[in-house]
């Protein structure tokens, strides 16, 4: 992938050779991952991660970058932090919007489009999948479930998967963290990440929760679609405080019982249930990646007895807290 920055513009270009973006790539060099990081200092945005050739490289930029490619691919996004979209010039009124903790899947034709940032720090994990992979990869449930892909792709058009981006389920964040914290190197490493990169795409595209999810018909409108993903955020951010209803319908601008059902229809699960499943994952996060003890995970997302947390931890997770370990470093 080559990067340019012209002259006469503050917009970065960003071109995706095929060739040289799968080159040493995953699954039979059709998967390619990479996270980007955006930092926003005196009013400037800086960028890390743009250039798949030189991950450390750092370029200054103005909240857009234009992207090109070579040949069709499909893009996998995660927004682990920000907000970010995706635009194809072609389709100027066709807009991939992907708020923070939320996800999708989009397709690169080959034409110009534009990635768009927000002023503010931003984390992102993105998977480049060439076409042909999700058909080996999915077999006859790529033939009945993403018909309109086939068309998208045949025609040069462009696709999305979700008209509304869906939250990242906790599994699928803790699979990102483990393939960005890989502990292993050369042909070890590249087992495990094709392994974890498998794993996480037939969930992405298949798993209960996100397929449960896109095949519910979300009627809301954009506003109210925002609010609830503002709420969400705030939940995210704010584990370790007492998260009642009536503050969290402050929050969103809506009264109670429209949060509740507008929360479901996005996430699937009601608020409670959301915030629970949250902080387990947290928790278990902080024990086997931070190596925290379980009284300070649990004080960490909420809990000041760490036996209630125990209790609510084996309910959700199946298993009590203590059978977890540390990954091997």
């Amino acid at each position: 992938m080559r990067e340019e920055k012209h002259l006469n513009s503050e917009l970065l270009q960003k071109e995706l050779r095929v060739g040289e973006l799968f080159k040493n790539g995953f699954i039979n060099n059709s998967v390619q991952f990479n996270e980007v990081e955006v930092t926003t200092k005196d009013n400037n945005s800086f960028i890390r991660g743009a250039d798949f050739s030189d991950t450390t490289a750092i370029h200054q930029f103005d909240s857009e970058i234009r992207v090109t490619s070579d040949e069709h691919l499909i893009k996998l996004h995660f927004s682990l932090e920000g907000t970010y979209c995706y635009q194809p010039l072609r389709h100027i009124k066709y807009l991939v919007q992907i708020p923070e903790n939320h996800c999708n899947m989009f397709y690169y034709p080959i034409t110009e489009g534009r990635d768009i940032f927000f002023k503010g720090n931003a984390k992102l994990f993105e998977i480049y999948v060439k076409p042909s992979l999700l058909q080996s990869l999915l077999g006859t449930k790529f033939e009945s479930s993403f018909e309109k892909l086939k068309a998208a792709i045949s025609n040069s058009n462009s696709f999305v998967l979700w008209d509304k981006s869906k939250f990242i389920p906790p599994q699928i964040r803790s699979n990102i963290n483990e393939i960005i914290q890989c502990p292993y190197e050369d042909e070890i490493r590249k087992t495990y990440l094709e392994s974890k990169l498998t794993v996480l795409m037939i969930d992405f595209l298949l798993g209960r929760q996100t397929s449960k999810l896109s095949k519910t018909n979300i009627k809301l409108l954009n506003s109210d679609y925002l609010a609830i993903v503002k709420v969400e955020a705030h939940i995210r951010n704010n584990l370790k405080e007492p998260l009642k209803i009536l503050d969290l319908a402050n929050i969103a601008g809506f009264n109670a019982t429209k949060l509740k059902r507008d929360f479901k229809k996005i996430y699937g699960v009601t608020v409670f249930k959301y915030i629970t499943a949250l902080r387990m994952e947290v928790a278990k996060s902080l024990i086997t990646q931070d190596g925290a003890t379980i009284a300070y995970a649990a004080y960490e997302v909420g809990y000041a007895n760490p036996q209630h947390f125990t209790t609510a931890f084996k309910r959700t997770m199946g298993y009590v807290p203590s059978e977890l370990k540390p990954p091997v470093k």
